[in-house]
């Protein structure tokens, strides 16, 4: 039974009609500053884990995507390749996120809340992107890569070098990741 008369299922415009066009510039600002903000984010979080664990030299998980653009390449990126990359590795970096998370020992514990609030940022950035993929009609492409599996940290220091490794590797990439998605709106 329905409370709407005719077979209409509900308040809003008619089924079939066409929703308004979306501007591509608009979304890819929309981008932007959410890919900002989380930048701003993981920025604060790694200060905040120097603070806690100072960790001196360089840190890295043979794991983690490598960023594989340099500010020179950014000239030559072209829409398709730059948001299938960018959302496979903030894809990549969302797992080792959610494996910190349940992995990283009593010594992370301390960070949950806002390693927590980085997991549903970068969430959020993914899906993001993924309607900006849609609305432009780009071709899709598979992110169904296995996961590299990620054992447990062999100690608390490795669980405190991975986190030091994942917030260091994915500011680079959201810093790479501004950029290029502010280049590419010029092309739209």
């Amino acid at each position: 039974m329905t409370l709407w008369p005719d077979g209409v299922v509900g308040p809003g415009p008619p089924s079939g009609s066409a929703r308004a066009p979306t501007d591509p510039r608009a979304e890819v600002d929309s981008a932007v500053l959410l890919t900002r903000s989380l930048l701003a984010d993981t920025r604060q979080l790694a200060a905040l884990l120097r603070d806690k664990f100072p960790a001196d030299g360089d840190h890295s998980l043979d794991s983690l995507p490598t960023l594989a653009m340099s500010a020179g390449a950014l000239g030559a990126l072209q829409l398709p390749g730059v948001l299938t990359r960018l959302r496979v590795d903030l894809l990549s970096y969302l797992r080792h996120v959610q494996w910190l998370r349940r992995a990283g020992g009593p010594s992370l514990r301390t960070l949950e809340p806002e390693l927590g609030a980085l997991q549903a940022r970068l969430d959020l950035l993914l899906r993001r992107l993924q309607l900006l993929v849609s609305h432009l009609a780009l071709p899709q492409a598979s992110l169904d890569q296995p996961p590299v599996p990620l054992g447990p940290p062999t100690s608390p220091w490795g669980s405190i070098r991975a986190a030091h490794a994942i917030l260091g590797g994915l500011h680079l990439t959201l810093d790479w990741a501004v950029r290029g998605l502010l280049l590419l709106k010029t092309r739209l």
